[in-house]
């Protein structure tokens, strides 16, 4: 359960709401993934990337929870990404039908897609993680 209460309009604005939340969700776990793959290659400690991004204006929970699970490739569901994917489907859909351009929305959609593919699809939606940096 949410700390607050909203009155958000005609009903439907909550799911609205809760699609486009899913959505930011999905495209910052996206972005955080690669993140993580691109120190991982670059010989960086994925750890201290964590630490680096919570002393600074993007820390954030999610980050902080889901972070050492990818290093590890610790997926268990909380989310799961087939549950993520979907949400990032019906946010697309929801733009197309407004006229929203949502690229950044879209890209981290074929992340999903290509996570889902590869068996990810019922564990945690960080899981996506394994689209941007393949299992050896």
């Amino acid at each position: 359960m949410g700390k607050k209460s909203f009155y958000l309009g005609d009903v439907g604005a909550g799911a609205k709401m809760k699609l486009v939340v899913n959505m930011v969700m999905g495209s910052m776990m996206g972005a955080f993934s690669e993140g993580m793959a691109l120190c991982d290659k670059a010989g960086l400690q994925q750890s201290d990337l964590l630490e680096v991004l919570d002393l600074g204006a993007m820390a954030n929970p999610m980050f902080k929870l889901k972070g050492p699970g990818m290093s590890s490739r610790n997926f268990p569901p909380a989310f799961p990404l087939k549950h993520q994917q979907k949400d990032m489907r019906l946010a697309l859909a929801l733009g197309d039908e407004l006229d929203q351009a949502l690229p950044i929305a879209a890209a981290a959609n074929e992340m999903y897609k290509q996570a889902k593919n590869a068996g990810c699809a019922d564990a945690d939606f960080a899981a996506v993680y394994n689209a941007t940096n393949p299992p050896k």
